[in-house]
């Protein structure tokens, strides 16, 4: 990608000022509006308004990310008037980039907030004033059949002294409730059925997968960490939370409150995941979000370390809780999420603009959905539908028997019954023997 500062487009309307952020697809510059430079009745200079303008580079997008860029802006543009949502201004293209104008939001985005700053660290009141902010808007979106599914920190903006966030980039939204494609997101935010690999493929809720995302960015906010890599069996930290209860709090510095919220967010099931309205409720009327000074000496000791991790330093009580770790894998909570790889800007200069057009939105319904930044691992090269994944045919069984015959087997079962035959994608009943 040149290097776009100083450049001036749009028929000499936005210079580009200043790089703020780069992505997978694009980047992002500070911008002035060279036509507010002076006052229109006195003509005596003023402060130009100022935006942020996503640059994309069309001859490096795929066919399926262009498609998301277009997808965004029509996504976006349907909620831009909400408070809670970055306002989008212009979006434009020129022969060889897409340029969308969006509000300029000077406190970066809530990424850097949770795991540079800590902000949310034992603050029970900007913790629920932040949340309740992303809920409105993940809500309002709802409302209007705009499914976001690619929540999380990086995707949310905030004002200067972090107390009002904005949601964006929509590049995933899908005007659909129910979806079909697998992957789809970020993998530490995706629900086991938006993985799909796990559940049979089958055709899930885009309404809940957004509530489990919510679920996770609320853990990231009160502990700066996340609750596992991937919701995924393989995931030793997932599957120690569908086999424990207390888990978060064994690992977490929260409230049991707080736990009790969490198990309901991350029902495996998705009919018995709290809704956004039971979200909403449960947040606004828990007393806190965290274990007091305390709880967190007699704690065991993953929790005093992410304690520790956000600033605070507890020394151990005695006699606390002592948990036996097993000798492959030490007993610690999961990382923050890293941040989206960012582009490189090459020293060329970006070349003058020349003829300028409007940028049309794009199909919002579930066919049309595609994304190359997704689970991306040696076992996934991203997302897919049961029609180009080469799934194969689902059988539909009646009864699902199993028969355990390794050492293991009383942990097998426990694991097993926490799945249900309809997130196995079965029609019946599953039968565990010993």
């Amino acid at each position: 990608m040149p290097d776009f500062t100083g450049r001036v487009i749009q028929n000499g309307r936005y210079q580009l000022k200043k790089l703020l952020g780069s992505g997978t697809y694009g980047v992002v510059y500070g911008a002035i509006d060279l036509t507010t430079r002076y006052s229109p009745v006195s003509h005596s200079p003023r402060t130009p308004r100022r935006y942020a303008i996503k640059v994309l580079r069309k001859d490096t997008l795929s066919s399926s990310a262009a498609q998301r860029v277009r997808r965004e802006v029509a996504a976006h543009r349907r909620m831009t008037d909400h408070p809670n949502v970055v306002t989008l201004h212009d979006s434009f293209e020129d022969k060889e980039f897409v340029y969308i104008v969006l509000n300029f939001c000077p406190g970066g985005d809530l990424f850097g907030k949770i795991v540079d700053e800590k902000r949310f660290f034992r603050n029970d009141a900007a913790t629920k004033s932040v949340f309740l902010q992303i809920l409105d808007a993940v809500e309002a979106c709802h409302a209007r059949e705009i499914y976001h599914r690619d929540l999380k920190p990086e995707n949310i903006l905030s004002s200067e002294d972090g107390t009002e966030v904005y949601l964006s980039d929509f590049g995933l939204a899908s005007g659909s409730k129910v979806g079909t494609t697998f992957g789809c997101g970020s993998s530490f935010y995706m629900s086991p059925e938006c993985i799909g690999r796990e559940v049979g493929y089958m055709p899930y809720s885009n309404v809940a997968n957004d509530v489990w995302a919510l679920g996770v960015i609320l853990v990231n906010m009160i502990s700066s960490r996340t609750p596992w890599t991937k919701a995924l069996s393989s995931d030793d930290c997932f599957m120690d939370f569908l086999m424990n209860e207390n888990y978060l709090r064994e690992m977490l510095p929260i409230s049991e409150g707080a736990n009790t919220l969490f198990r309901r967010v991350f029902a495996y099931d998705p009919e018995q995941r709290m809704t956004l309205p039971e979200l909403r409720q449960a947040v606004a009327e828990l007393d806190t979000f965290f274990m007091s000074d305390v709880e967190i000496a007699r704690g065991p000791d993953a929790v005093r370390a992410t304690a520790a991790h956000c600033g605070l330093r507890v020394r151990k009580a005695k006699g606390a809780v002592e948990q036996a770790q097993p000798a492959t894998r030490p007993r610690v909570a999961a990382p923050a999420p890293p941040r989206t790889p960012a582009m490189a800007i090459g020293p060329m200069p970006a070349p003058e603009q020349t003829s300028v057009r409007p940028f049309e939105g794009g199909d919002l319904s579930e066919a049309s959905v595609a994304s190359d930044a997704s689970l991306a691992s040696v076992e996934s090269a991203g997302p897919a539908t049961p029609n180009d994944s080469a799934q194969g045919a689902v059988a539909q069984l009646s009864e699902l028997d199993i028969t355990l015959t390794t050492s293991g087997s009383s942990f097998w079962r426990k694991a097993i019954e926490k799945v249900t035959p309809r997130g196995l994608g079965l029609g019946g009943s599953v039968k565990v023997q010993a």
